[in-house]
């Protein structure tokens, strides 16, 4: 993570279990993390209770409960695309997503230093199409949906917004190698027909009934013929050539 500088003081505004956290804070001196689910945060807090310079508590992005001008960075990793709410379904990105957003933008600025800086991390269309073996098995249909939301990133509004907020950006990269955790077998294809496995990801909450039951059939028929390995060779091999995720970097324009 070399968009962090020693003596920062981070806000991993998003932070589920903490697995950014703990690579923050080799180099931060204070890494703070925020998110909305109280169990996630409790995991963080037991994986990094070895950290003397890391805490977590529950709160939004969209409202952080943290003074002005308070942190020298802000990482928002995977974070934009599941702020949509109830308007998932809608087939195209809804005004709801788009708001909140806005939102969780203003804050990052509300909450940074004076040239503090932000880093923003999410998956690009090809990224998702190639990388991500359970986005293969999802249905032609659940796509656009897809699109809408993740895509919201890539768009002229989004420039605009940024623009408007006073951000302007530094640079972005798409890592090749993975940090997500999973296993190279049909260990972890057979975990998502766990319905608690595939609440952790928000993808599965742009689904239908019926498509997230065809998705549980091509993972059983996956599961049948042996093809597993197969499924999540391909995704490495998608994460080789085309990053897992991109990393969006900007600094904060001195007012």
């Amino acid at each position: 993570m070399g968009f962090v500088r020693p003596g920062d003081v981070v806000l991993d505004a998003g932070c589920g279990t903490g697995q950014h956290a703990r690579y923050l804070a080799e180099v931060a001196s204070k890494v703070v993390g925020i998110d909305t689910d109280s169990a996630r945060i409790a995991i963080a807090q037991e994986n990094c209770q070895d950290l003397d310079n890391a805490s977590f508590e529950v709160g939004s992005v969209t409202k952080l409960p943290f003074e002005d001008g308070c942190f020298d960075l802000v990482l928002l990793a995977q974070v934009l695309h599941h702020l949509g709410g109830e308007d998932v379904h809608s087939g195209e990105t809804s005004t709801s997503l788009r708001e909140q957003c806005e939102r969780a933008i203003a804050e990052a600025k509300r909450v940074l230093k004076a040239g503090g800086r932000l880093v923003l991390v999410t998956t690009s269309r090809e990224q998702r199409r190639k990388a991500y073996w359970h986005f293969n098995l999802f249905p032609e249909s659940a796509w656009e949906r897809l699109d809408s939301v993740w895509s919201l990133t890539e768009g002229v509004w989004f420039t605009s917004l940024m623009e408007k907020m006073g951000f302007t950006m530094t640079g972005n990269v798409s890592p090749a190698e993975s940090h997500w955790i999973e296993a190279q077998d049909e260990k972890m294809v057979r975990l998502s027909l766990d319905p608690g496995w595939r609440s952790t990801d928000v993808a599965f909450a742009l689904l239908t009934p019926d498509e997230m039951s065809q998705f549980v059939a091509k993972v059983e028929a996956v599961l049948g013929d042996g093809s597993a390995k197969e499924l999540i060779n391909g995704a490495l091999a998608g994460r080789a050539s085309h990053g897992e995720a991109t990393v969006y970097a900007y600094d904060l324009k001195s007012e």
